[in-house]
């Protein structure tokens, strides 16, 4: 049985800062599995959208690069692209959003930051995958090369797969532009010409056309749209929204594209859940609402089933932020989903796939850390 273990959110002396948080993680037995002497360690983090003002820490990845590569993994930071267009689209644009957000400032990083698909984002392999959907998937050059792998997910709501975790992750984290497209080739998008208000702030972020100028509105032709879904997330008016039948099918395909990336890594893994500034919004959004409940601290595992199940049980035990949307839908109190009540949908299915595909398992040892 696979260990959960939690790190409690408050720092109350200096043995209990942010830094010494990481020192903690660190000495977990299941890192030594990770960080080696000698071998390559990826770092995958979540690069925010440039407007989402809740980012992962930088300051907890900084440290854990540092730390690492005094323990002599030779670690480095990496990510994905948005497949939306916007500052996150290619290397350039990525690495630059990544340092006004704090990582790397001061060299910390010792400019070891790129993009699992290189520059482009384009650079990869396809993969075969089992399951239902996919038949394979591309993944990034980056991950089919290094040896070792720890993820670090920012915990939020998502309005498809209910909570971003270490499963969308490790399963939209790690892929080529075409690799995401492939996931995302189940969803379809729905314009609402009624509800457009004309603030055209949709076209920034459609990379294909399918969203164009249109005068006092927009257009949006279907047949050319790739699904990156950044007419949905930046659209005001609620005009743009996702046709309910695909979702299940997302789902299940971000399940099967994080079975190939954990079946094709070299080496091990670990993961690390962020349950801080847990926010209405994923990171992929360029704004965002307050959090929705307090900090609750730092999950970590080897088995990211085990480690998204519990964040999940963690957001619904916890009280929600008077203030926030949690008041807003009535589900304050302690063992209301928030997560359901926000988005519509529940992680639980996610998770109970990811089961079925091997990828890991709920049942776990909960041991509290700090």
């Amino acid at each position: 049985m696979s260990r959960v273990y939690w790190i409690k959110g408050r720092s109350t002396n200096i043995q209990k800062s942010i830094t010494s948080k990481v020192a903690t993680i660190l000495s977990f037995e299941e890192l030594a599995k990770v960080v080696v002497p000698n071998q390559s360690l990826a770092l995958k983090v979540n690069v925010s959208e440039l407007g989402y003002g809740h980012s992962l820490p930088p300051i907890a990845v900084n440290t854990f690069f540092e730390q690492a590569r005094e323990m002599g993994a030779s670690a480095l930071v990496t990510d994905t692209g948005s497949l939306c267009k916007g500052p996150r689209f290619d290397g350039h644009g990525w690495q630059d959003t990544a340092i006004m957000q704090g990582f790397g400032i001061g060299d910390a990083l010792d400019n070891q930051m790129m993009l699992t698909g290189g520059f482009t984002n384009e650079e990869g392999r396809f993969c075969p995958s089992d399951g239902e959907h996919l038949g394979g998937v591309e993944l990034g050059s980056l991950i089919l090369d290094v040896s070792n792998l720890v993820v670090f997910s920012h915990v939020t709501a998502h309005p498809l797969i209910g909570m971003v975790g270490a499963v969308y992750n490790l399963g939209m984290g790690l892929l080529t532009r075409a690799g995401k497209s492939r996931v995302h080739s189940c969803l379809e998008v729905q314009f609402d010409e009624n509800k457009c208000t004309g603030s055209k702030v949709c076209l920034a972020y459609c990379p294909t056309g399918a969203v164009c100028d249109a005068g006092a509105k927009v257009s949006f032709d279907k047949r050319i749209c790739n699904g990156c879904l950044g007419c949905f997330m930046s659209c005001p008016s609620g005009a743009m929204s996702i046709k309910p039948e695909g979702i299940v099918e997302f789902q299940e395909s971000v399940v099967e594209a994080a079975a190939v990336v954990a079946k094709n890594l070299r080496g091990n893994a670990f993961y690390v859940n962020f349950l801080t500034s847990v926010t209405p919004q994923s990171d992929e959004y360029p704004f965002s609402d307050i959090p929705f409940i307090p900090d609750l601290g730092i999950l970590a595992s080897e088995d990211p089933v085990a480690l998204d199940w519990v964040s999940y049980q963690m957001t619904v035990r916890s009280p929600g932020i008077p203030g926030s949307i949690a008041e807003d839908l009535k589900v304050l109190d302690k063992g209301s989903d928030k997560i359901l009540a926000i988005t519509g949908n529940s992680p639980a299915h996610l998770l109970e796939y990811a089961e079925s595909m091997m990828l890991g398992k709920r049942d776990c040892e909960f041991l509290i850390s700090g």
